[in-house]
């Protein structure tokens, strides 16, 4: 359990980032003889597809960390009887929520992904959405909690690494990968923190 999340949250980006690297080799030869103003209207309407099987992977994954948290509290308080399931309201009011906070910005988050990282053209943002979506969706399918943000960062890096090496802003990929770094121990310590809190009080 443990040891297999731990494990998935180190090797989440790396699988995202061979995936993004593979799929752009594979569709540039594929779309070798494409012109860039071609290329660039194909793929604005692929990025649909794209965009939206990585949401849909997305939730698959992330949405039913919540369910879970929730269900087993539930579960634990006597809330679901002696069968363990988790109730339609909490399947519900998780999807319902990822998609607002999807919906309601984020948007500097989204510049870095898009702009800052590397520059993503729409074949690139295709690619590293795709790479992103198979690594996601297989995870969830294995039953693996895995951080969608290091997938599609992963995944990113590994297009931007097609052009070459510098195409790739590593001071920013640095920066991300200390956050990565520090929010693990920085929840703990707050989930702690928090539980002694509320303990003493209730």
């Amino acid at each position: 359990g443990i040891i297999k999340t731990t494990v998935f949250i180190v090797l989440s980006p790396l699988i995202g980032l061979v995936l993004g690297f593979a799929m752009m080799i594979l569709v540039l030869n594929i779309n070798r003889h494409s012109t860039v103003a071609g290329s660039d209207r194909l793929f604005r309407k692929l990025q649909l597809v794209s965009a939206a099987v990585y949401s849909m992977g997305h939730g698959t994954n992330d949405a039913q960390k919540t369910m879970g948290i929730i269900a087993i509290i539930l579960y634990t308080q006597g809330y679901l009887g002696p069968t363990f399931y988790i109730p339609y309201w909490v399947i519900i009011s998780c999807y319902a929520v990822i998609s607002l906070g999807i919906m309601s910005g984020g948007w500097r988050i989204v510049k870095t992904m898009g702009t800052k990282i590397t520059k993503l053209q729409p074949i690139g943002g295709f690619c590293a959405e795709t790479a992103a979506a198979i690594s996601i969706i297989g995870a969830s399918i294995a039953g693996i909690p895995v951080s969608t943000t290091h997938t599609i960062t992963g995944a990113i890096v590994g297009v931007g690494s097609t052009k070459r090496l510098t195409a790739v802003r590593w001071g920013v990929a640095g920066t991300i990968i200390w956050a990565w770094i520090l929010t693990i121990p920085m929840a703990a310590l707050i989930s702690a923190v928090m539980y002694v809190i509320t303990h003493a009080i209730w």
